[in-house]
């Protein structure tokens, strides 16, 4: 036993030297190249800023360009190939003695008469010293287009974004009519994350509660960015059940006087540290890792070896929306009447169904899709799943490898027909998670107490429009909807923070 036991840990070690320095050089490999990688998109990420117009210039940057591409190319090889060398490494340290044996003869026989391996790893070494050659002449090309090239003059959404930049927030409300319009863009700051804005998007319109919304986004912010262009792309990806706000959301953004906005570089104290510890608390909880893309798109190629297609790489939820989206919550009101039929499969085109509750109000309908969060319930042989809560009590039945579509098409459907049938039932949930990007779906009864004293209350600062409070107190009124969300609800730390901002004291 005593020698068995010595000749096994011999074994292991030559294994561990033999295989273990291949992979020290993969790694090695990765990472120079990585860095390679970063100096290039940096560079040029620069140079879009200025306008090149001669023509050796445009020739080195489309090559610098064409020199990005490959690198990422070789560096998602060399991933692929450090993922397999450990796995290697588990299979033969897992395999029998006698196969740990052959291996490490192999292994030992090819280092010592040479083989195509290092003829792989010297091109290896070869291809990662010529992506260095390009990041270090990039800087010199940097050089070159400061000294000879014209800063680009930005349109009106980067003098926004300017504004911004320089630690500004925006803040526009006006009535019109029956309606009342809010905007509130926040730029808040940190060493770890840049520059990030949290956005509070309003239409109230007290005449017809159907055509109103509620947005909110948080957006990490560059140079480029356009805020306004990018909630639009996001109103794309929503479903059909929430399309009439969506569109709302975009048309009404189009026509924002853009003239009558108002900027303010200070804010009271108190008020600071209340956005702060919001912004703290909802980044912690929406991205707590800023780079988290570039981690997981290392996880995506170690799906790729365990059968992952392109169908389920779909489900993420991080491939539907701009990557610096942080999250986008969506609020609305929905009706069955017949002038708001745009529900299909709802309970108002089930025959008998409309007429038992045909004096029910609008349905409050309200989605919070978070991109980046990455639950750790996720079954392995699962990419994604979906649950449904009704009233705070989770259900049995749980939905494998669901996607957006499953939601609307079948959950969301059958939601409302649940509602419509059970008056005891107040509210019907469900949630989606996938391995990067969740969306939380919550239909809500409304009842005309609680939304005779909600107009009351703003229409009241109509009076005193001029006050800038709105912003705090709307709010307010958001953290209410996301108390009652599941996703917030299961989770005592989760909740108490939330609770907080409702009231601070």
């Amino acid at each position: 036993m005593v020698t068995s036991a010595i000749a096994g840990e011999t074994v292991n070690r030559i294994i561990s030297a033999l295989v273990g320095g291949d992979d020290d050089k993969s790694t090695e490999n990765m990472e120079r190249l990585e860095m390679a990688h970063i100096k290039m998109e940096s560079v040029l990420h620069v140079s879009d800023k200025w306008q090149i117009t001669g023509g050796p210039l445009l020739r080195w940057q489309r090559k610098l360009k064409r020199a990005a591409c490959e690198c990422d190319d070789a560096l998602q090889s060399c991933k692929q190939r450090v993922i397999e060398e450990r796995e290697i490494r588990r299979l033969v340290s897992q395999s029998s003695f006698p196969k740990r044996i052959a291996y490490a003869t192999k292994s030992f026989v090819s280092s010592i008469v040479g083989s195509s391996n290092d003829e792989s790893r010297s091109s290896s070494t070869d291809v990662v010293r010529r992506f260095e050659r390009f990041a270090d002449g990039a800087n010199e090309f940097l050089k070159f287009v400061e000294f000879s090239a014209t800063p680009r003059q930005y349109m009106f959404f980067n003098h926004l974004i300017g504004n911004l930049l320089r630690g500004k927030f925006l803040r526009y409300q006006a009535f019109q009519g029956s309606r009342f319009y809010y905007l509130g863009i926040r730029p808040m700051s940190s060493p770890e994350r840049g520059v990030e804005a949290m956005i509070g998007f309003v239409c109230q319109d007290f005449k017809d509660p159907t055509k109103g919304f509620r947005l909110g986004s948080i957006l990490r912010l560059s140079e480029s960015t356009d805020i306004f262009g990018v909630i639009i792309k996001c109103m794309q990806s929503f479903a059909p059940h929430f399309k009439f706000a969506a569109e709302g959301v975009k048309r009404e953004l189009i026509q924002l006087p853009t003239q009558n906005f108002s900027w303010a570089t200070q804010s009271p104290y108190g008020e600071s540290a209340y956005w702060v510890n919001v912004y703290n608390t909802l980044t912690q909880w929406l991205q707590p890792n800023p780079l988290c893309c570039d981690q997981h798109e290392q996880n995506l190629y170690v799906s790729s070896r365990t059968n992952c297609t392109a169908a389920s790489s779909s489900r993420l939820l991080s491939t539907i929306f701009p990557e610096e989206v942080i999250s986008v919550w969506l609020q609305c009101h929905v009706s069955l009447s017949d002038d708001h039929k745009c529900i299909p499969n709802s309970a108002a085109e089930h025959e008998g169904s409309s007429s038992v509750n045909s004096d029910m109000l609008p349905l409050k309908l309200g989605v919070l899709f978070i991109p980046h969060d990455s639950p750790e319930d996720i079954e392995t042989e699962s990419e994604s799943y979906a649950l449904e809560v009704i009233d705070e009590e989770v259900q049995e039945m749980v939905h494998r490898n669901a996607c957006l579509q499953v939601i609307d098409e079948k959950l969301l459907p059958k939601a409302i027909d649940y509602l419509y049938q059970n008056k005891e039932s107040r509210m019907y949930q469900m949630c989606l998670k996938s391995r990067h990007g969740t969306a939380n779906f919550c239909v809500e009864k409304t009842s005309a107490r609680r939304s005779k004293t909600s107009r009351s209350r703003i229409w009241d600062k109509r009076v005193v429009q001029h006050r800038d409070d709105y912003g705090v107190e709307g709010w307010k009124e958001v953290s209410k909807d996301l108390l009652k969300l599941w996703v917030v609800r299961s989770s005592d730390e989760m909740e108490g923070s939330i609770r907080s901002f409702v009231d601070p004291t």
